[in-house]
Order: structure tokens, then C-alpha cells, then sequence
């Protein structure tokens, strides 16, 4: 067997092919029959949507932990392929990372040879269920890569629980076209005699979820948004009563965090005997649970918030909760992807933006800098476009003056630039 070290096993993941022909679940279930199935010897909660799934996931799992030995797995990362993968909030070591990857090298090679090309998130998701199964964790929470049927991770054959957040418009080059199609692919995750945890949809999506609960015999959990008081929704924190959960706090900010934190309440009750979890417990973990990128503050002067949205509905949640915030000034900085719904996204950015920063991002689905400049020229003209990102982040914090907020927004990817970006540059402040 070839013994990879951390660098050499993370660039034999991030190297693997892109997604070839249909999609399917047939190659992951090549692999990890080659590893005998580790995937169906955990109790796992599946957690499928459009927007909320990373959210929700952490707040499980912050719950979850207190009194268990809880895996979780999310995308995508932010810094490092390991945040990928952890459990009870510590990120797989780069040693188990490195070994894994070693492990899985060959088989995944000899599939290589029979035409059999696993994509990065395939291997991704086979070493998480081989990891959690062999660290023997109580519970594993699984967030789906994208849609739900034949998302790799969907190789599990019988969660305890499937979860779906809220479902929108997005990935309609892969998912579908309508609210229908969509919620068709994010149903793929009920399985037979499954309890399902629903977030309140649309008529359209509840309709499609509800009719695979009922093919596969699985009873439905779900709530109406008139269940829930809010006690205070702003800048600071979340408070709500929610069925018989009073006065819950959140560090969590926006809304939309709210309604996220409900259903996750919604599961957590439903399992606290099993997983020896109680009222208290439970509040003081919501109270706890971050979501790195989600309307996240890196920078306090000048105050910098970002988040990650990027596509219609998570745009209006941001919106949404802008509302909740005070400020002089509002300097918003983004990009998007071609493959989203940008004309949207641009309009309500710019309907927001007291000043505005475009820039571009290193993607094959971005906009070419002038393309952008382009699009946003034809709704505003005072608006400037810098093509390095960190340049263009820089510059927003130039227009800063006391009393404002900057907002960054748009795609994951640049959200990720400028975290690790501000985080290694108090790094070198510290070391000064």
C-alpha cells in the first residue's frame, strides 16, 4: 500500500476527475462494498435542501455531542479539506486523513481501470463513512453534496431520521427546472419506514415530499412558522419560544436562522431519550452553534460581515436580515457564478448597496471581471470593479467610516478567500 502524507493524500482528492456521464450511485457503491459498507453500520441523520443544510447539521450536532460521540459531515469547507469531516467538533487529524486516503488509493486505481471514475466528493464521502464507522461515533449527520437521490452519500440504505431544509431554485442544470423537479431529487433521501423532518415548503415542494413519505411508509414531521414567538431578531442575537422550548438563544443571526433552528428543535426532541439529551441541554447547545460563513462578522473595525449566498432565496434571507441591523452606510462587496440566478442577485444587491464592489473569482462557472462589469453597469454607475479579490475586499474596508457595514456576499468560493485571507492576517499580527 502507498502511505501518502497529508499534502500528497489531500492532492489525490482534489485531482480526481470531474462528474462523467450519468449520475449515479453505482460507483460509490463499488468502492465501499470493497470496504463492506461501513455506510449501514451507523445511525446516521440525513439532511438534504437547497439552503439551511450546513445550519441545521451544526446545531444537531452541537446537541448531539453533549452527552454522544457525534460525526459530521459538511461542505463545502471554507480553509481546509479536513473541516469536511469531524467529530464532536474536532476536525479529522491530517494523520487519520493521509492513512485513509492511502487506503483507498488502490481500489479507487483498479476502479480507474474499469472505467469506473469516482469523482473528489465520492472519495470524499467514502473515507467520512469509513472514518465515522471506525471511530465507532453514536450518531453521524450527513449533509448531502447536492440534490439528494443520487448524491453519493444517499448510499446509505437506512438512516434514523431524513431531514429536509428549505428547497429553492438552484443547480437547475443538474436538478431540474421547477420547485417539482427539485424537491423530486431532495426526496430521493426518504427512505422505507424513515421518520422525515420537513422545514415548511412551498404547496409545490411539500406536495412532491409528501407523496415519497407516503411510497415509503414514513411518518412526516413538520411545523408551521405561526408556531414559533420571536422575542428578538437583530444583529446581536436570535430569542424565540418554539412549542415547548422557551426562550432559546442564538448566536446564530438572521431570520431565516429562526426557522432552521426549529426544525432542528423538531428532531432533537424526537430523539432526546434515545440519545440522553434534555431541554436544557439541548437550548444551551443551540445557544452555542456556529456556522462559519453565514452571516459572520471577521473584522469588528471596520465591521465586516459575510455570507455565503449565493442564490435567490438565500439573498432574500440576507435581506431579511439586514433589516435587523443598524448602520450609517451600506458597502457591499460580491461576485457570483454564471450558473446562478445573477440577474437577481445583482438587482437586489445593487437595490441595497449605498456603495458597491464587484470582483471575480478563480472559477470555471465565474464571470470574467469585464462580464460582470458589464451586467452591473447596466443598473448603476457608480459602482467599482477590482479583479483581485483581496484588492477589492481591501478597498471596501478603505470606503469604511465609523458607524457603517460592509457586507461580502455572492459565492461560497470568495466568502472562503476572504476568512482564510483575514485569518492569516491576524495571524501575522499576533506573531509581530
Amino acid at each position: 500500500m502507498d502511505k501518502f502524507d497529508y499534502k500528497s493524500a489531500e492532492e489525490f482528492i482534489l485531482q480526481r476527475p470531474p462528474a462523467k456521464g450519468e449520475h449515479s450511485l453505482e460507483k460509490i457503491r463499488r468502492l465501499l462494498n470493497l470496504f463492506d459498507n461501513p455506510q449501514d453500520k451507523i445511525k446516521a441523520i440525513h439532511v438534504a435542501g437547497t439552503n439551511g443544510k450546513g445550519s441545521t447539521s451544526k446545531m444537531l450536532a452541537k446537541a448531539f455531542s453533549s452527552q454522544n460521540k457525534v460525526g459530521i459531515f459538511t461542505s463545502p469547507y471554507i480553509s481546509r479539506i479536513n473541516e469536511a469531516i469531524a467529530i464532536n467538533g474536532w476536525q479529522i487529524s491530517d494523520k487519520d486523513f493521509a492513512d485513509l486516503v492511502s487506503r483507498i488509493k488502490n481500489p479507487v486505481e483498479n476502479l480507474d481501470k474499469e472505467g469506473v471514475y469516482l469523482t473528489y466528493f465520492e472519495v470524499l464521502t467514502a473515507i467520512m463513512y469509513i472514518y465515522f464507522y471506525e471511530q465507532n461515533v453514536d450518531i453521524a449527520i450527513v449533509e448531502t453534496g447536492l440534490g439528494g437521490l443520487l448524491d453519493s452519500t444517499n448510499i446509505i440504505r437506512k438512516p434514523i431520521a431524513s431531514v429536509i431544509t428549505t428547497i429553492s431554485m438552484d443547480h437547475t442544470n443538474i436538478l431540474g427546472n421547477s420547485i417539482e423537479e427539485i424537491a423530486y431529487q431532495k426526496a430521493g433521501i426518504i427512505k422505507e419506514g424513515v421518520p422525515v423532518f420537513i422545514y415548511p415548503q412551498t404547496k409545490e415542494a411539500m406536495d412532491v415530499l409528501l407523496d415519497k413519505a407516503r411510497e415509503t411508509n414514513s411518518k412526516v414531521y413538520t411545523f408551521n412558522k405561526d408556531e414559533i414567538e420571536i422575542e428578538r431578531a437583530d444583529e446581536k442575537a436570535n430569542i424565540f419560544n418554539f412549542r415547548t422550548y422557551k426562550d432559546v438563544h442564538l448566536r446564530l443571526l438572521g431570520i431565516h436562522q429562526i426557522y432552521n433552528a426549529s426544525l432542528a428543535l423538531m428532531i432533537l426532541d424526537y430523539f432526546k431519550d434515545e440519545f440522553s439529551l434534555d431541554e436544557d441541554t439541548i437550548k444551551k447547545a443551540l445557544a452555542k452553534a456556529e456556522n462559519i460563513g453565514r452571516l459572520t462578522e471577521i473584522s469588528k473595525e471596520p465591521r465586516v460581515i459575510v455570507d455565503g449566498s449565493h442564490n435567490k432565496e438565500s439573498i432574500d434571507a440576507l435581506k431579511e436580515a439586514l433589516k435587523t441591523f443598524t448602520y450609517k452606510r451600506l458597502i457591499i462587496g460580491f461576485s457570483v457564478l454564471k450558473d446562478k440566478d445573477y440577474t437577481y442577485i445583482i438587482d437586489s444587491l445593487n437595490d441595497l448597496a449605498d456603495e458597491l464592489v464587484v470582483t471575480s473569482i478563480d472559477n470555471p462557472r465565474a464571470f470574467s471581471l469585464e462580464e460582470l462589469k458589464d451586467i452591473v453597469g447596466q443598473k448603476r454607475k457608480d459602482f467599482i470593479a477590482i479583479k483581485d479579490n483581496i484588492k477589492a475586499y481591501e478597498y471596501s474596508k478603505s470606503l469604511y467610516q465609523k458607524g457603517d457595514l460592509i457586507v461580502w456576499c455572492g459565492s461560497l468560493y470568495l466568502i472562503a478567500d476572504l476568512i482564510n485571507y483575514e485569518n492569516q492576517t491576524k495571524s501575522q499580527e499576533l506573531l509581530k
